[in-house]
């Protein structure tokens, strides 16, 4: 790092209810210990639960803000860019158009966060569906997928500003990214008593009603534990009363996140309506258990190019159910090699390297213009 000192980073971190376990806690965890193995030095803070005061001297001090979600956190850092002068970063997780209509998010809503958002000096987005969702927002209309050529382009604001976006796809942690460690632990095989998980949010845009359907669409010796807990959790066990009675179907609620959540299962289930680079998958494949999923845009980003066969034909349970029977007999190298690239896209190294290039870059251009 190229600097007199370390670069300093004020990390807002998102510690809501809703967000301290799961996908978004996991890689804000993975940011830090990225920024810090580059040399930088990053102060994390809760933005909820630290006070405002504390805050804005440590922005102060700081050389770039981090927002490590595009709401909560983004609020409270555009008032201490405001106030420190300092440049904001704000860290796009999800596709921001299908977020707002599921939370039916009003006109006023809409408004302010374009509002808001002409105070951010870059996004960084962890797809490039997530980025298209956001340009798509930032312009008033759901934008088209761009090409290799288009990435990275500015895009307008109501406020007239021209926020830059980048994209960069989540990384894995050392811990469960080392792709040497799970070419042979793959366990895909034709035999009974496939032993299926699913691990996420049991709320209503990971649609984990449909985790009943397609066990009910396997064959009597398929048996699911659902590992996550959620406002829908009381629902789903009543609607699988009669799986849990003959033990196809098992609530293990909030498990410690390491390679046990993911190595007892044969493959693991995604059902989402939509994500962003979503986690569980990538931690799945490097603890060597594939993911098969429902075709949503993030998941066909992720999986068409390198292993099809782990996307669903359609967004049917019934669809998901065969593409589960279909892995099943698909080679073991095969599935190996597969999984093992799309690892390899995702390195703790790279994610940490293209962070620091875009932070650098944000610090330097600043520090020209004081």
């Amino acid at each position: 790092m190229s600097s007199t000192h370390p670069v300093r980073v004020l990390l807002l971190q998102d510690l809501t209810t809703s967000n301290n376990w799961g996908g978004v806690q996991t890689i804000t965890q993975t940011l830090q210990l990225a920024l810090q193995e580059q040399g930088f030095e990053v102060t994390a803070l809760p933005w909820h639960q630290t006070k405002f005061v504390k805050l804005l001297y440590v922005a102060r001090r700081s050389d770039v803000l981090v927002a490590s979600h595009n709401f909560g956190p983004t609020y409270c850092g555009v008032a201490l860019k405001t106030l420190a002068r300092k440049p904001l970063v704000t860290w796009v997780h999800g596709p921001l158009l299908e977020v707002l209509q599921m939370s039916k998010a009003s006109w006023w809503k809409r408004w302010w966060l374009r509002h808001v958002y002409g105070y951010i000096d870059q996004f960084v987005c962890v797809s490039q569906n997530t980025e298209d969702s956001l340009i798509g927002f930032l312009s008033g209309s759901r934008a088209q997928t761009n090409d290799s050529n288009n990435r990275g382009n500015s895009s307008s604001t109501s406020s007239g500003k021209t926020p830059r976006t980048v994209v960069i796809p989540n990384g894995l942690t050392p811990l469960t990214g080392n792709t040497e460690s799970f070419v042979s632990d793959v366990s895909t095989t034709s035999s009974t008593n496939l032993s299926i998980g699913y691990i996420g949010r049991l709320s209503q845009e990971k649609r984990p009603h449909l985790l009943l359907e397609i066990l009910r669409a396997l064959p009597d010796d398929a048996h699911l534990c659902i590992v996550g807990d959620g406002v829908l959790r009381p629902e789903l066990e009543d609607a699988g009363k009669d799986l849990m009675a003959n033990g196809r179907l098992k609530f293990l609620g909030h498990q410690v996140s390491n390679r046990n959540l993911y190595t007892p299962y044969q493959v693991t289930l995604l059902t989402s309506l939509y994500e962003g680079c979503p986690m569980t998958a990538l931690e799945s494949l490097a603890c060597g258990v594939p993911c098969v999923a429902l075709p949503i845009p993030a998941m066909r980003e992720l999986f068409a190019q390198e292993a099809p066969y782990l996307l669903a034909h359609d967004e049917t349970p019934q669809a998901l159910a065969i593409a589960v029977l279909n892995l099943m007999r698909t080679p073991k190298v095969q599935v190996q090699q597969d999984m093992a690239r799309i690892v390899s896209e995702h390195s703790f190294g790279k994610f940490a390297c293209d962070w620091e290039s875009i932070l650098l870059d944000l610090f330097r251009t600043t520090k020209r213009k004081s």
